[in-house]
C-alpha cells in the first residue's frame, strides 16, 4: 500500500502541476486531460517503486529433512520400514505445501532434493547437523520446517530459525538397544604392563535386560563385566584392568557388549589401537621439580601423547612418584631410567640411571635440563634483581623449521643457567635484549642417540601467559620431544592421533617429524584377496607451528597406514548416528511470527507498460485537439 499511495501521489502532483496552477482545470476538457496525465504518471511510478500487482501470499517454508543414519537404528534397513517413512514424509509434509515447495536434505551436508527424490531416498548421513538448513532458510526469506528423529548434533542452532518455523517429529517403534558409546584405553603401553580399560554403555528408548561386556585384545577375550539392566537412554560405565603380553607390537582392543533382544549390532562393537613397546616410552626425573617440570609434563603427555613416567626428588634421597606422590626408592628410579626410551633429567643432570640392572639399556634420546640457581634474598639496603634473558633468534638446525614462528617480542623473559656449550644451538638468548645472543637450548647427535641440551627457568611464563606465548611454550617442548622421539624409534613421520576415531568425522594427524608435508599410504584390512587391496594415498600438511592436522573421514574398518619412518594403525568405527542418544529437540513450533510473504510486481507484467503508453498518446491527442502543446 506504501507504494502505491506514492505512485498516486506523484500522478496527482504531476497532473495538478500540468494543468491545475494555470485554472484551466475548471474546463471540462482539462479534466479529462489531467485525469490521463495522472493515471500515466501514477502507472510509471508504480513500475519504478515495485509497486505490488496484487495481494502477497505466504512463501512456501524451506522443508529440510534430517538425512542421518539414526532413522534405521534399531530397525534395521529392513524395507518396509523405509517405505513407510518415505511415504509419510511426502503424503503428510511435501504434498500440502504443493508444487513450488523448496526440499533440502540436511546430515553431513546440506543438498537439494525433488519430492520425486524423496521416494527413493534412503538415509543415510553419519552426522546430523542442522545448522546449514538454517542459514538456507533465513537468506530465501522463508520459514523452515524441519523432519527429524529429534536427535541432532547442533539443536542450538535451531534458536535461529525464521519465524514461522517449526519441527515435525516422526514417531519411532521403542526396540531393544544397547551401544558401546566410549571407550578410554592409552594410547601405549609397555608390554607386560597392567593397563586400565574403561568403557561406556548406552540403551536405546526401551529398557533393557542384564548382559555382558567383553573385552578383546588381538580378538582374543582378555577379561568381562556384567553389564547390568538399564532404564531408556540411561548408562553405565565399567573398568578392567588389562595386562599386556610381551613383544613390541600395535595392538587393537575392542569393547563388545552382548544383551538379549538387542535390535542393532552395529552399535555393538568400539575398537583403539594400543602400541605396545618393549620399554616405557618416556622417563622424567627431577631433582629440582618446580612449576616448569609440570608444564613440561602436560605438553609431552598431552599435545603429543607420550606416554610418561615421572619421578620428583623432593628432599635429599627422598623420591617421589608424580601423580600419586607415592614414595619410591631411588634405586628403583635408577632402574626404571635405565630401561626409558627416552630420559629427561631436569635439575642435577650429573644424575645417572643404573648401568648394572639386568636387562637394562641405556636410552638412545636424553634431554638434560639445567635450571637457573634460585634468586638470591636482598639483604638491608640491597636490591637483587633477576637477570631477564629474551628469546633471540632460532640458528640454523634440523628443528628451525618448527620454531620459526616463535613470536619472539611478546615471550616473557627466563632466567638462563649459562650458555650452552658443545652443541648446535636451536635457540638464542640475549640479556635484556642487548648484547650478544648466546645458546639456551642446543641439540647433539652421534653414535645413534640424540641429545637435548637445555639452561634456564621461566619457561612456564610462556604457557601461563596464554594466547600466542602458550602456543610457543607447545612450539617449543613439541619441537624437542619429537626430535628425541625420533631418535628412540618412533621416526614415523606422522601417525594418526589416539582416541576413538569414527566414520564421518575427520581424521586428526599428529607430524612426528620436521616435514610439514607428509604422503601416507591407508589400506584397510579384511579385503581378499589381498591383491584386491587399494591403497590410498593422503598428503598431509602442516602448519609451521602446529603438530595436528586433519584429512577426509574414512568408513569403518581398521587400516594399515604406511608412511616414511614406520607403520601405524587406525581404528575407524561406526558412525556417532549409531549410538542412541535421547532426543534433543521436540515437535512444534520454532519461532513466533509470520513467514515471509511474496507478491506478484507490477513490473513482472506488460499490460501496465502499454496501458501507461496508451494514456500518454491519449493526452498528446486531447491536446492537440484542444489547440495546446
Amino acid at each position: 500500500m506504501i507504494r502505491w499511495s506514492i505512485a498516486i501521489a506523484l500522478g496527482l502532483l504531476a497532473a495538478w502541476f500540468a494543468y491545475g496552477r494555470t485554472g484551466t482545470m475548471a474546463r471540462s476538457g482539462a479534466w479529462v486531460l489531467g485525469t490521463l496525465r495522472a493515471l500515466a504518471v501514477t502507472i510509471v511510478a508504480a513500475l519504478l517503486v515495485g509497486a505490488p500487482a496484487g495481494r502477497a501470499r505466504p512463501r512456501t517454508p524451506l522443508v529440510a529433512i534430517d538425512g542421518s543414519a539414526s532413522w534405521r537404528r534399531a530397525v534395521g534397513d529392513d524395507s518396509t520400514f523405509l517405505r513407510r517413512w518415505r511415504r509419510l514424509i511426502s503424503d503428510s509434509i511435501v504434498a500440502p505445501l504443493g508444487d513450488d515447495v523448496a526440499l533440502v536434505v540436511v546430515g553431513d551436508s546440506v543438498r537439494d532434493v525433488s519430492a520425486r527424490d524423496v521416494g527413493q531416498f534412503t538415509p543415510n548421513d553419519a552426522a546430523s547437523r542442522v545448522r546449514p538448513a538454517v542459514d538456507r532458510a533465513a537468506s530465501l526469506g522463508r520459514s523452515l520446517v524441519l523432519v527429524t528423529d529429534g536427535e541432532v548434533d547442533d539443536g542450538d542452532a535451531l534458536a535461529e530459525a525464521p519465524p514461522g518455523s517449526r519441527v515435525v517429529r516422526l514417531p519411532r517403534a521403542s526396540r531393544t538397544d544397547v551401544a558401546v558409546a566410549d571407550l578410554a584405553a592409552p594410547s601405549s603401553a609397555t608390554a607386560s604392563d597392567t593397563v586400565t580399560v574403561s568403557a561406556t554403555v548406552v540403551s536405546g528408548a526401551a529398557a533393557t535386560p542384564d548382559g555382558v561386556l567383553r573385552f578383546l585384545l588381538d580378538g582374543a577375550e582378555v577379561a568381562s563385566r556384567p553389564v547390568p539392566a538399564l532404564a531408556p537412554f540411561g548408562s553405565t560405565r565399567l573398568t578392567v584392568p588389562v595386562t599386556l603380553a610381551r613383544g613390541a607390537r600395535t595392538s587393537l582392543l575392542q569393547a563388545v557388549v552382548q544383551v538379549p533382544t538387542d535390535a542393532e549390532p552395529r552399535n555393538d562393537t568400539l575398537g583403539v589401537a594400543i602400541d605396545v613397546g618393549d620399554r616405557p616410552t618416556a622417563v622424567f626425573v627431577s631433582t629440582a621439580p618446580d612449576l616448569d617440570v609440570r608444564e613440561a609434563l602436560t605438553v609431552l603427555r598431552g599435545a603429543l601423547d607420550v606416554p610418561t613416567r615421572a619421578y620428583l626428588r623432593v628432599a635429599p634421597s627422598v623420591w617421589r612418584v608424580e601423580g600419586s606422590l607415592t614414595p619410591i626408592s631411588e634405586a628403583e628410579v635408577k632402574a626404571r631410567a635405565a630401561g626409558a626410551g627416552m630420559l629427561i633429567v631436569h635439575g642435577d643432570t650429573a644424575w645417572r640411571p643404573a648401568t648394572a640392572v639386568k636387562g637394562a639399556t641405556t636410552a638412545t634420546a636424553r634431554a638434560l635440563w639445567v635450571p637457573a640457581p634460585p634468586t638470591q634474598v636482598a639483604r638491608a639496603g640491597e636490591t637483587a634483581r633477576t637477570a631477564e634473558w629474551y628469546m633471540a633468534a632460532t640458528p640454523a638446525s634440523p628443528l628451525r623449521s618448527a620454531l620459526a614462528g616463535l613470536p619472539f617480542d611478546s615471550l616473557p623473559p627466563i632466567t638462563l643457567a649459562g650458555p650452552v656449550r658443545g652443541a648446535v644451538p636451536v635457540l638464542s638468548a640475549q640479556l635484556g635484549k642487548r648484547g650478544d645472543a648466546v645458546p639456551a637450548v642446543a641439540i647433539r647427535e652421534g653414535g645413534g642417540s640424540r641429545t637435548v641440551l637445555i639452561s634456564g627457568s621461566g619457561y612456564a611464563g610462556w604457557s601461563l601467559r596464554a594466547g600466542r606465548s602458550r602456543e610457543a611454550f607447545s612450539a617449543l617442548w613439541g619441537a624437542i620431544f619429537d626430535w628425541l622421539a625420533a631418535g628412540r624409534g618412533d621416526a614415523r613421520a606422522a601417525r594418526p592421533v589416539a582416541g576413538i576415531v569414527r566414520a564421518g568425522e575427520p581424521i586428526v594427524w599428529r607430524r612426528g617429524g620436521a616435514d610439514s608435508v607428509v604422503s601416507v599410504q591407508v589400506v584397510r584390512r579384511g579385503v581378499e584377496p589381498v591383491s584386491a587391496r587399494v591403497a590410498d594415498s593422503v598428503r598431509l600438511r602442516f602448519a609451521a607451528s602446529s603438530f595436528e592436522t586433519a584429512s577426509p573421514s574414512l568408513p569403518a574398518g581398521v587400516y594399515e597406514v604406511n608412511t616414511a619412518g614406520g607403520s601405524s594403525v587406525l581404528v575407524v568405527n561406526g558412525a556417532r548416528e549409531w549410538v542412541p542418544r535421547a532426543p534433543v529437540v521436540s515437535a512444534g513450533p520454532l519461532a513466533r511470527g509470520a513467514s515471509g510473504a511474496d507478491a506478484p510486481r507490477l513490473a513482472d507484467t506488460s499490460w501496465p507498460f502499454v496501458l501507461a503508453l496508451l494514456l500518454l498518446c491519449g493526452e498528446w491527442i486531447g491536446r492537440r485537439a484542444a489547440g495546446q502543446r
